[in-house]
């Protein structure tokens, strides 16, 4: 390893666990991504111990100082600040609720710690070394337990005032709101009501695999619920491209063409021929090498 350069640790946090990556300056990952528990972690003070761990194992195994690594990104639940690294009222890990993580971790460490939203982190990993690698406007949501959505913008999150720009979870939408219809939740309840049968999304997915035609039947509406769900922001800033990832994404095959029919119905023909719809290249890994992309990032966008 050429240990001139200068490398950067992307951090993926969770509510069960946090994933580390060592990421050089071409955004590629070197080595392994460790991954260590945060289910047990009670106080915010020992979720900073467990990253500042999970920082030494990288360090050790590459056999780097902290003078060969720029700083620390950590891509975290939100809402956050993502000026301040200050983490708010997460759900997905109450132990960081109202905990200055940033200037903590930076304390622990002695380095410079950007935090930011993971579906941000998502995006920005994306657009650095996924699917839009260099494009400069780029959409990104992830399908999973919840909804993140984020907007990449000249190679920079498009934050906001507060850093909450682009969180659409929590719009209403058909009675609830996005949430409740886009998650692997919903996609359980758009089968209960299409169905009679109440499966879970991974009972769906291997239904569908085998052929089963009203799970298919499901994930095509699923598809067209997606579609009228991002198109709004399709409208709004004209992407190059739409980014889709998180566990429900791995359903891709199944919900792909009605999610792109609808959309391609609802746009100028020049956009058709120009707008990308794709699923995640990167996948888990795009939030680590998204948040290792914070430290190169221009906050004032």
């Amino acid at each position: 390893m050429n240990k001139s350069k200068h490398f950067a640790i992307g951090v993926d946090l969770g509510g069960t666990k946090v994933r580390l990556g060592l990421v050089n300056e071409a955004y590629e990952i070197i080595g392994e991504t460790p991954r260590l528990n945060t289910f047990d972690c009670n106080t915010g003070d020992e979720v900073v111990a467990r990253i500042h761990q999970g920082v030494r194992i990288l360090m050790e195994k590459n056999d780097l100082s902290s003078g060969q690594i720029k700083g620390i990104g950590v891509g975290s639940p939100g809402p956050l600040d993502p000026y301040t690294g200050y983490i708010k009222e997460t759900l997905n890990l109450k132990a960081v609720c109202n905990y200055p993580l940033g200037e903590s971790l930076a304390e622990a460490t002695g380095m410079r710690v950007c935090v930011d939203n993971d579906a941000n982190c998502f995006g920005l990993g994306e657009q650095r070394a996924g699917k839009a690698r260099g494009m400069h406007h780029v959409l990104v949501g992830t399908l999973g337990t919840g909804f993140g959505f984020a907007y990449i913008l000249n190679g920079n999150v498009l934050h906001g005032s507060t850093g909450t720009a682009t969180e659409i979870g929590m719009l209403p939408y058909q009675g609830g709101i996005y949430e409740d219809f886009v998650t692997g939740r919903g996609l359980r309840a758009m089968h209960a009501r299409l169905s009679g049968e109440d499966l879970d999304p991974k009972e769906i997915s291997e239904r569908a695999y085998k052929g089963d035609e009203s799970c298919l039947k499901t994930f095509e509406e699923y598809g067209q619920t997606v579609a009228y769900t991002i198109l709004p922001f399709i409208a709004l800033v004209d992407p190059e491209i739409v980014v889709l990832g998180g566990s429900v994404s791995i359903n891709w095959p199944f919900f792909q063409a009605s999610l792109k029919e609808t959309i391609r119905q609802h746009i100028f023909t020049h956009q058709q021929e120009h707008l990308k719809i794709e699923k995640s290249e990167l996948g888990e890994l795009a939030a680590v090498i998204g948040a290792a992309g914070l430290l190169d990032m221009d906050y004032s966008i």
